[in-house]
């Protein structure tokens, strides 16, 4: 093979349950002159027999077996081994569309765009058929919005606010070859700054306005959108990073709205779920985002008013007012809840429980006939 117009880059650890539907999916595109290379970071399961299994039924796929160093360094080494005018990313418990890299290289011809992004689902197959799969898009996030014609971050800063997804991207070989992924073990949004890098550097960008990948978001991934342990912890240092590069470049103050916006909904997600006892520890980090002289002269409405006061609470590090309404404070210093053979008494935030663990927050927690926390 000399070079084939896109090469997809697969990053692979523990996903043997998923693994053959996402390459599965990359053989069936309807783009034929790809290079599809599979990366298995060190896998303790069947994902390296099956990676091999593959290689050895297409001359296409590459298969690749490295020491477990995380997501940034099997994405990182993918791209350095890719040949092909272009390099795709998709994640190895997802799966796509059979024209992605059609449509995708076709806009990249027509642009000459450093990146192309299209749209995704979120795809949950525990959900009813009909409700599986939700094409992903929020109130000033979604691209059906964005210019119809190449532009740069400058010119349409609201691409900052969008969802990482870095893996429903094309991009140019030899502009993504030089922005390497920041190599974080277990680290969760390492996505995050890669594309505020690539944002920042790109002279071009374009889109395809209709959703491309099925981004699986559901019960038995090793997922950090399902995870509450402290590496969470690590997802508002990722977006520092992505700050950090912004100021770089110089580019902050122009889309330091676009950032904050972003940056409070990609963590307050994963604020509220983290475990009680990580949460001040993740606050501590969550508030180093935001300068709350500029949280109090947010200009372009991206806030709503909960928002916002969410932000200022933040940003001072109030941890129960940055997590509560009035309502579910009073809940937190007083309430009781029966169910199901089930009880919980909680007052001034100590809670005392029997039967079923209840996940409501307190500071300390005791449970008859379980473990106290």
């Amino acid at each position: 093979m000399n070079k084939p117009k896109v090469s997809v880059v697969v990053p692979i650890y523990g996903v043997e349950k998923y693994l053959h539907q996402c390459v599965d999916s990359i053989l069936a595109q309807t783009l034929k002159d790809i290079e599809i290379i599979l990366v298995d970071d060190g896998s303790k399961d069947k994902c390296p027999e099956i990676v091999d299994e593959y290689a050895k039924k297409d001359p296409r796929i590459v298969a690749v077996h490295q020491p477990n160093g995380g997501y940034g360094r099997a994405v990182n080494h993918g791209i350095e081994l890719a040949k092909g005018e272009y390099i795709g990313i998709i994640e190895s418990d997802d799966w796509i569309e059979p024209t992605m890299y059609e449509k995708l290289y076709e806009k990249a011809l027509a642009t000459n765009a450093d990146i192309i992004k299209g749209g995704f689902y979120i795809y949950n197959s525990f959900l009813a058929k009909e409700r599986q799969n939700k094409v992903w898009k929020s109130r000033y996030q979604d691209l059906n919005d964005a210019p119809d014609t190449p532009f740069t971050v400058k010119e349409y800063p609201l691409i900052i606010a969008f969802h990482a997804s870095i893996w429903s991207s094309l991009y140019k070989a030899d502009f993504v070859k030089q922005i390497p992924l920041i190599e974080t073990r277990s680290a969760s949004y390492q996505d995050f700054p890669f594309m505020i890098e690539v944002m920042c550097r790109a002279n071009r960008i374009a889109v395809v306005k209709e959703p491309l990948v099925h981004y699986r978001m559901e019960d038995g991934q090793n997922s950090s959108t399902i995870r509450r342990d402290e590496r969470l912890i690590l997802m508002p240092k990722q977006c520092l990073e992505g700050k950090k590069i912004l100021q770089k470049y110089g580019l902050f103050e122009d889309l330091k709205e676009e950032f904050y916006y972003h940056s409070y909904l990609a963590c307050s997600g994963f604020y509220k779920n983290i475990y009680w006892k990580h949460k001040k520890e993740y606050l501590n980090a969550f508030s180093e985002i935001f300068n709350l002289d500029d949280i109090y002269n947010l200009k372009k409405g991206y806030f709503g008013k909960v928002r916002l006061k969410n932000c200022i609470h933040i940003a001072r590090k109030n941890l129960i007012r940055s997590l509560y309404s009035n309502k579910l404070l009073r809940r937190f210093l007083f309430s009781i809840h029966i169910c199901s053979g089930s009880w919980l008494i909680q007052l001034l935030g100590v809670q005392i429980s029997k039967g079923r663990k209840f996940e409501r927050p307190a500071w300390i927690k005791f449970r008859i006939g379980g473990k106290s926390e």
